[in-house]
């Protein structure tokens, strides 16, 4: 799934991150691509942080904050189930 719009690709993001989704920080990551996007679009502080529901000092902040992308943890491979 594509979301072009910052915002929403923001918003989505941070919704993301507050489930027990296995990538937090490559979510952390793309809220904050998608914030500075937004900001550099010409999007005001102040409607990222309406839409976003946190404060203006929060979208500095997550703008700003460098955020180092974890590779997920690898997942078990399945076992085979032999049909004999």
């Amino acid at each position: 799934m594509q979301v072009t719009d910052p915002i929403e690709r923001a918003g989505l993001a941070d919704e993301l991150m507050w489930t027990s989704h296995p990538q937090r920080s490559a979510l952390r990551a793309i809220r904050a691509a998608a914030i500075r996007q937004a900001l550099d679009g010409g999007y005001a502080p102040t409607d990222l942080a309406s839409r976003m529901k946190v404060t203006v000092a929060d979208v500095g902040w997550m703008a700003d904050h460098p955020v180092s992308v974890l590779p997920a943890a690898p997942r078990l491979a399945e076992r085979a189930v032999r049909i004999a």
